[in-house]
C-alpha cells in the first residue's frame, strides 16, 4: 500500500490524518474478512469502503484539476483502488463459489468501470461454476455480441448454453432475439451503404430518368462524321458493355434482400423449431416468439409461420385457437415499454379486424364444440364490451355473445362459468330472465356455490333467501364464500330488523352447529373446514357484542367453547375483544380454555406468561410455567424472561 499512498499524498487528493485512517480501517476489514469462518457480509463492506474512497478520489482530482486548469499526471494511485476492489471481488468469489448474486455483482463492477479485458475471464469462470444458471449465459452472450461485436461467439455461447440447459424458455427466447438482432443489424449496414432493395430501387430509376431527361437537340451538339472501321471498334464495345451491364445486373439480384436466406430471417426459424421441439406443449412460450417477431421490422412472415405451427400442433386445445382468433387485433408492431398489442377502438382498421376475429372465433365454437371453447369466446366478448364506448360497437358485440349463449345451450356445453357469465349479462337488461337462467343453472350444476350466490341475490323476498340459503349450505356446506354470503345476510337482516335477536341468535346457533359437524373430530380438520368455523363462529361472537356489548360477546363465546369446539384462531378472537373491552380475568378464562386444544400451545403459553407478567401476577405466572415446562417439551424459558 505504501506506493499507492505516498502517491495520493503527493498529489493532494488526501492528507496524512486521512491517510493513517484508511490505513487502520483497511487493517480492521482484513482482520475480518481472514476470519476462521469467513462471513461473506465481510467482504462487501470491504468493497463498498474500497469503493467509496475510490470516489471520493475522482471526486477531489476532479476539484484539483479544476483549479489547475490542466491534466493531473498519471500515477500508481490511478488504478490502485481499482485493482484492490477486483482482488476483493476475486477473494470473496473464491470462498462463496456457489453465489450467484456474488459473481453479478462483481460482473456490474466491471462494466461499470469498463474493464473489459476482465470480463471474459469472469464469465468463464462464472459458467463453469453455474452451467445451468440462464441468466448468465444471456449476460455473457450480450456482452459479446453488443460490445465485442462477435456475433459468432454470442451464438455459440447461447447454443452451449442450449446444450446444457434444454428447456430453459428464456434462454430460447434471447436466442430467437440474438438472431433477429443480427439481421437487423445486417439490414441496417446495407441501408447505410445504400445496397439495401430500396436504395438499389431507387438508383435503378435515377438511371431510367436520366435517359428521359436528356433532351439532345441538333444545334446543341455538332456529331463528327463516322468510318467504317470506327463503327466496328464501337459494335466490340457495345459488346463488352453488354457483358458488363448483365454482370452489374446478377450482382445486384445477388444483392437483394429476398434472395439472401439469412436476412429472410432462416436462423431465427430455425431457432423457433428446434425450440418448440425441445419444449412441445407450451402455448405461452410460442406466443412469446410473436411478440419479440413484433419488436422488430417486417414480422409478418416470421409470425406466420409461428401461427401455423400452433395451428398444426394445438387444434384441439381451446386457449390455442382463441389465441390464433384475437390475433387479428394484434397491431403489427409492439414495443418493449409496454405498448398495448390490440389495435385501438379509435383505429379505422378496429371493426374489420374484429369481424375477423368474430369469424374465426365462430369456426372455432363449430371445430371444437365444448364448453371451454366457448368460454374464451365468451371472455373475448366480453372484454371488448368493457373497452368499447361507442354505441353501435357495443350493440353488436352483445349481439354477438348472446349467439354465443344459445350456441352453447345448443351444443348442451352450459358449464358453471358460462351460466354465470350469462346471468351477468342478462341482469343489465332483463332480471326476470337472469333469475331463470340461474335457476336453470342451480338445478344443472346443484354443487357451484357461486351459481347458488346469483340464485340468492336475484331472490327478490328475504323468506326465499332463507330457504335457499339452507338448500344451497345442504349442498355445498364446504364453501367458504357461500358461509361467508350467509353470514353477511344474517347481519342485514338484523341490521334491517327483519330479524329480532331471538331469532338472529337462534339462527347464528343452528350456523355454529352446522359448521361443527363439519369437523367431527381432529382427524379430519382441514384448512378450509377452519377457515369456515373460525367465519361463523367468530360472526357470532362479533355479532353479539355488537348487539349486547361485552357481556353478550362473553355469553357468546363461552357458549361455543362448552359446545363447538373452536379452533385456535377462534380463541385470539376472544382475547382481541376482551383486551379492548374486557377485564383480565376474563382474559385468563380464555388462555386457560385456549389451551386444552392441542395447537400453537408453546406460543399461547408464552403469551400467557407475558400477560400474567404485566399483571404483576408472578406467582400465577411462574404457575403456569412450571405447566408449559411440563406439557410442551423442550419449552423455551428464556423467551419468557
Amino acid at each position: 500500500m505504501v506506493p499507492e499512498l505516498e502517491d495520493l499524498e503527493k498529489k493532494g487528493l488526501f492528507s496524512k490524518p486521512e491517510i493513517k485512517s484508511i490505513i487502520k480501517k483497511r487493517t480492521k476489514l482484513e482482520y475480518a474478512i481472514r476470519r476462521r469462518i469467513p462471513k461473506k457480509i465481510d467482504f462487501l463492506r470491504y468493497i463498498e469502503y474500497e469503493m467509496n474512497v475510490e470516489a471520493l478520489r475522482k471526486k477531489r482530482k476532479a476539484r484539483i484539476n479544476t483549479k489547475r486548469g490542466d491534466d493531473e499526471e498519471f500515477g500508481i494511485s490511478e488504478f490502485s483502488i481499482k485493482q484492490r476492489i477486483n482482488a476483493l471481488f476475486q477473494r470473496a468469489l473464491m470462498k462463496f463459489k456457489g453465489d450467484l448474486a456474488l459473481w453479478l455483482e462483481y460482473i456490474e463492477h466491471v462494466k461499470s468501470t469498463k474493464a473489459n479485458n476482465l470480463l471474459s475471464g469472469i464469465f468463464v469462470n462464472a459458467l463453469q461454476i453455474h452451467p445451468t444458471k440462464a441468466l448468465l449465459w444471456i449476460m455473457a452472450s450480450s456482452w459479446e455480441f453488443e460490445h465485442n461485436a462477435n456475433p459468432a461467439s454470442a451464438r455459440v455461447l447461447m447454443q452451449r448454453g442450449l446444450r446444457l440447459n434444454p428447456t430453459d424458455e428464456l434462454l430460447w427466447h434471447e436466442y430467437f432475439r440474438l438472431e433477429l438482432l443480427y439481421v437487423e443489424k445486417i439490414k441496417l449496414r446495407r441501408r447505410v451503404l445504400g445496397v439495401d432493395d430500396e436504395s438499389l430501387e431507387k438508383q435503378n430509376n435515377g438511371k431510367e430518368e436520366d435517359k428521359m431527361d436528356v433532351d439532345w437537340k441538333d444545334d446543341a451538339i455538332k456529331l463528327p462524321t463516322i468510318t467504317g472501321e470506327e463503327a466496328e471498334d464501337w459494335k466490340n464495345a457495345s459488346d463488352e458493355r453488354k457483358t458488363v451491364k448483365k454482370m452489374e445486373e446478377s450482382a445486384a439480384e445477388a444483392l437483394k434482400e429476398g434472395n439472401n436466406p439469412i436476412l429472410q430471417g432462416i436462423l431465427a426459424t430455425i431457432v423457433y423449431d428446434n425450440a418448440i421441439q425441445a419444449i412441445p406443449n407450451d402455448l405461452e412460450f410460442r406466443t412469446k416468439f410473436i411478440d419479440i417477431y413484433r419488436q422488430f421490422t417486417n414480422p409478418e412472415k416470421g409470425c406466420e409461420h409461428v401461427v401455423e405451427t400452433i395451428q398444426r400442433d394445438m387444434a384441439d386445445q381451446p386457449d390455442a385457437k382463441a389465441y390464433l382468433a384475437s390475433r387479428h387485433l394484434f397491431v403489427q408492431k409492439t414495443e418493449e415499454d409496454g405498448t398495448s398489442k390490440y389495435i385501438a377502438c379509435s383505429d379505422p382498421a378496429f371493426v374489420p379486424a374484429l369481424k375477423a376475429c368474430v369469424e374465426e372465433f365462430n369456426q372455432a365454437i363449430q371445430d371444437l364444440p365444448t364448453a371451454e371453447m366457448h368460454e374464451r369466446y365468451i371472455d373475448f366478448l366480453q372484454g371488448w364490451i368493457d373497452i368499447t364506448t361507442e354505441e353501435n360497437m357495443q350493440l353488436y358485440l352483445r349481439k354477438v355473445l348472446q349467439r354465443v349463449f344459445k350456441s352453447a345451450q345448443k351444443k348442451n356445453v352450459l358449464s358453471p362459468k358460462i351460466y354465470q357469465l350469462h346471468i351477468e349479462n342478462l341482469m343489465d337488461s332483463d332480471k326476470e330472465k337472469a333469475h331463470q337462467v340461474a335457476i336453470n343453472a342451480t338445478e344443472a350444476y346443484p354443487r357451484s356455490a357461486e351459481l347458488w350466490i346469483v340464485r340468492i341475490d336475484l331472490a327478490k323476498v328475504d323468506e326465499d333467501k332463507a330457504k335457499l340459503f339452507k338448500k344451497a349450505l345442504d349442498r355445498c356446506p364446504e364453501s367458504y364464500s357461500l358461509w361467508d354470503s350467509y353470514n353477511d345476510w344474517i347481519n342485514k337482516q338484523h341490521e334491517e330488523e327483519a330479524m329480532s335477536t331471538e331469532e338472529t341468535d337462534k339462527m347464528y346457533t343452528r350456523a355454529c352447529e352446522s359448521v361443527t359437524s363439519l369437523l367431527p373430530s381432529l382427524t379430519t380438520s382441514t384448512e378450509e373446514r377452519d377457515r369456515i368455523k373460525d367465519l361463523v363462529l367468530s360472526g357470532y361472537v362479533d355479532w353479539a357484542l355488537r348487539t349486547s356489548g361485552i357481556d353478550g360477546a362473553r355469553t357468546a363465546y363461552r357458549k361455543i367453547i362448552q359446545n363447538f369446539y373452536p379452533t385456535t384462531a377462534f380463541y385470539y378472537t376472544c382475547l382481541g375483544i376482551e383486551k379492548e373491552h374486557g377485564k383480565d380475568d376474563s382474559i385468563e378464562y380464555v388462555y386457560e380454555m385456549a389451551l386444552r386444544s392441542n395447537d400453537r400451545k408453546e406460543e399461547l403459553y408464552r403469551e400467557y406468561i407475558t400477560h400474567l407478567r404485566e399483571q404483576r401476577k408472578f406467582k400465577k405466572a411462574d404457575h403456569v410455567l412450571w405447566k408449559a415446562c411440563k406439557e410442551v417439551p423442550d419449552f423455551d424459558t428464556k423467551a419468557t424472561n
